[in-house]
């Protein structure tokens, strides 16, 4: 019995290496600045403190002009189980890190292209060598999709309730 355990192990071992090195990676794509649209409001993406990324787990990348745009598309997208991340730029170096491992500083004084002032790092000491020129507070990325969803999904969708019952 045992030997016949070992010879199906042998003849199934090579054909799991097989698959698992068939998966297809799942990475950020670099944006092409000044010519690629974000995917929420339709502006051109130009400045590459900002753009960000969402990507499926087929390898789509859909591209965003800022932080605040690919955490609105995240929340109004109702089929979140075709998602496999989320990325946004370190402020400093413009590298993508995964959104949920940033740290994010909100603040006025450090305007973002959509307003809502928004930057990532990859580490808490960079960002307050930041905080400490601009000042603002420190949110997570819960806290960064509670502040969209309270601060521009809803007043926009207010907006447009109003205007529709004028």
């Amino acid at each position: 019995m045992i030997k016949k355990i070992k010879i199906l192990l042998m003849l199934v071992a090579p054909a799991l290496l097989l698959f698992v090195s068939c998966e297809r990676e799942v990475k950020p794509v670099p944006i092409k600045y000044g010519q690629d649209e974000c995917e929420y409001c339709r502006m051109k993406i130009t400045d590459p403190r900002y753009g960000s990324e969402l990507l499926l787990k087929t390898g789509k990348a859909y591209k965003f002009d800022s932080i605040e745009c690919l955490a609105a598309y995240y929340i109004e997208n109702k089929d979140k189980n075709k998602i496999h991340s989320l990325w946004v730029p370190d402020f400093l170096i413009k590298q993508f890190i995964p959104a949920e491992k940033a740290y994010y500083l909100h603040t006025k004084n450090l305007p973002s292209p959509m307003g809502m002032n928004l930057s990532a790092f990859k580490s808490m000491q960079k960002l307050e060598k930041v905080k400490k020129q601009y000042g603002g507070e420190v949110l997570n990325w819960e806290q960064v999709l509670n502040l969209v969803k309270r601060e521009w999904i809803e007043k926009k969708d207010k907006k447009m309730h109003h205007h529709m019952n004028m």
